[in-house]
């Protein structure tokens, strides 16, 4: 219809424009026609300016609209992103969290199908992850199981929180005792989409004395809250003997309460680098009382003491080095991969430290590599390229840690300087099962040989997964069937 107007108004323009010659020359030039024609004809043209002047405003004021409604669209998914790779990476550490956890847990939706577990509960069905998600309940536990769960189902599926004690029939054909919590959700509606259920071995089913020492944890968890936040809150309480979490880590800083462990990172091929371990911390009270490893972290999360850890762990890894090389000046330390929280990449202070510390011990910087979190070096991109240009002049090394867990791409680091990715674990494990975990694999091998980057595959358990990723090239491997975690001494 615009178009139009602007074709009309010009044909209008026109067909004056000729009556006008038309009557000069009919008129023998008759002044009065002519003036009276002429301004006919500067109306007609000055409402066609008028009209192109406002059609080019409106044009301009819409390009301006579309520009702007542009910056806010690509605002607005650059924000998407970060929440979803802020949810990927929770995930991702909220599986690690509770594969680490010693009882069973796993989802059952209304239509009685297993969805997210840990590893204790895979353990006891003697199944693997992807023989449990989207198989019933009876398919997976048994049919004993699934009727003892199915008799107290309706009450949960309702939003109501039900705990009981149980016995059922382990692989080994034992009866074990078991208290059962099925727990609503999402909690606080009357109809959930399904309910968890937590499942733990009670104290009496135990027969090894070194068991009978481990505090049983309560499997109560009120259904406001977060069965993962509860649960640490539990352990945290074991583990620091209910008194003041920050006063208690303090203490087990200024003690050297902690204990260093590591973990073979074995490489596959001749070019390599030597030997390899990643750093890992635990405290005393876990070892002692046979619980989980990294129970203390979210305590240390909260109460702002990550940074005073990392600076520990870099402290101590220097000491045992500097010992051991006094005592035998022939060895050499492996390279050690210490991971950093975003707690000390926020810290400007962190990296002179760092540089302090190898000063003071006179220890090469290349016989430490840093790890950091995708997620991490996403969120801190400024931190993270201050403290590589502080520390790689001194030779330490920097490895980009859980890569691909959110998603594969190389962008938010490409003006980083990186020697080692660590592809993420959860796609390690399904690369033999899941066609697109091994084309994933296999894309981001070729694409760090291409930049000079050596991969690590984490979370190895399986001499046919080793196999396959020897097969497609990478660089180096770590997990429990490559080596356990050990006392840092025994690493050299």
């Amino acid at each position: 219809m615009r178009h139009l107007k602007k074709f009309l108004a010009a044909i209008l323009v026109t067909l004056l424009a000729a009556m006008l010659l038309a009557t000069i020359y009919f008129t023998l030039f008759d002044l009065q026609w002519i003036a009276f024609l002429g301004g006919v004809l500067f109306a007609a043209i000055a409402a066609l300016s008028t009209q192109t002047a406002k059609a080019q405003w409106l044009v301009a004021r819409r390009t301006r609209q579309m520009e702007r409604g542009k910056s806010l669209l690509a605002a607005e998914i650059a924000r998407r992103l970060m929440v979803d790779d802020e949810l990927a990476v929770g995930q991702a550490r909220l599986q690690l969290i509770i594969d680490a956890l010693p009882d069973m847990i796993v989802f059952i939706d209304r239509d009685e199908r297993c969805g997210h577990h840990n590893r204790a509960f895979q353990n006891w069905c003697g199944r693997s992850r992807d023989r449990i998600n989207g198989f019933t309940l009876r398919e997976v536990g048994g049919d004993a199981v699934y009727q003892d769960i199915k008799s107290h189902s309706t009450d949960a599926l309702g939003g109501r929180q039900i705990q009981y004690d149980t016995a059922w029939q382990s692989q080994d054909s034992d009866e074990q005792t078991m208290a059962v919590t099925l727990v609503p959700y999402p909690p606080g509606i009357e109809r959930t989409t399904g309910f968890y259920a937590l499942i733990i071995p009670t104290v009496a089913a135990v027969s090894s004395p070194a068991e009978k020492n481990v505090t049983a944890l309560s499997p109560v968890i009120p259904a406001q809250s977060h069965g993962e936040s509860v649960y640490l809150q539990s352990m945290t309480e074991q583990l620091l003997g209910g008194g003041d979490p920050r006063r208690e880590l303090m203490r087990a800083l200024e003690q050297d309460e902690f204990i260093l462990f590591a973990q073979e990172i074995r490489a596959l091929g001749p070019e390599a680098d030597g030997h390899c371990v990643e750093v890992l911390l635990r405290l005393q009270e876990e070892e002692q009382n046979m619980l989980p490893p990294g129970g203390f972290f979210p305590a240390a999360e909260r109460y702002d003491l990550m940074a005073e850890i990392d600076r520990w762990v870099v402290r101590n890894v220097l000491k045992w080095s500097a010992t051991v090389q006094q005592t035998d000046p022939a060895w050499r330390m492996p390279l050690c991969c210490i991971n950093i929280s975003n707690a000390s990449l926020r810290n400007a202070r962190f990296g002179r430290y760092v540089q302090g510390e190898l000063e003071r011990c006179n220890i090469a910087g290349s016989s430490l590599c840093f790890e950091i979190a995708e997620g991490d070096l996403i969120r801190h991109h400024g931190e993270v390229q201050a403290l590589i240009g502080l520390l790689r002049p001194l030779g330490c090394r920097f490895t980009v840690d859980g890569f691909g867990g959110v998603r594969v791409s190389f962008a938010p680091f490409s003006d980083l300087t990186f020697d080692f990715l660590k592809i993420d674990g959860s796609i390690i494990q399904n690369i033999l099962h899941e066609p697109s975990e091994l084309a994933k694999t296999k894309a981001i091998v070729l694409a760090c040989r291409d930049i000079g980057v050596r991969t690590i595959a984490g979370l190895v358990e399986s001499d046919e997964t080793l196999a396959k990723l020897r097969e497609i090239g990478v660089d180096y491997v770590q997990g429990f069937n490559i080596s356990r975690p050990a006392p840092l001494a025994d690493a050299g």
